[in-house]
């Protein structure tokens, strides 16, 4: 059940703007992008408060390219915590061809993702 607001908190001002119908339908598509209740809602967050950060949006390559990035370095990391695992728990285990294999796929992994994430923080520059 709802919250009662003090008499302080309720809303009994209206403010009424002319619009466009462009304007008003790339505004209700902004209301649904970026998951608000109401266009109210929206209204208020966007004019009443101060935004220290940026929004940027992406295209969904962009999206793609940073999910495939962060599936790799997970399985980077599966593989790394495998080996020390190896390392740690046999005080005799020596490194395997199999190990240097894993440790020169993740190095070459990681300069992909690196060479990647570069050239999209250019494009964000």
């Amino acid at each position: 059940m709802a919250q009662r607001k003090s008499p302080k908190q309720l809303r009994t001002i209206q403010f009424k703007i002319y619009l466009t119908e462009s304007e008003k339908q790339k505004i209700i598509a902004s209301v649904k992008q970026e998951k608000y209740n109401s266009i109210s809602d929206y209204a208020r967050e966007r004019l009443l408060k101060e935004r220290l950060s940026k929004r940027i949006t992406v295209s969904a390559d962009y999206i793609r390219v940073f999910k495939t990035m962060d599936y790799n370095l997970t399985k980077i990391g599966t593989n790394l915590n495998q080996v020390a695992h190896k390392l740690n728990a046999y005080n005799t285990y020596m490194l395997t061809e199999e190990d240097k294999e894993t440790f020169k796929a993740c190095f070459e992994h990681l300069k992909n993702c690196y060479r990647i994430l570069g050239q999209h923080l250019r494009k964000i520059k």
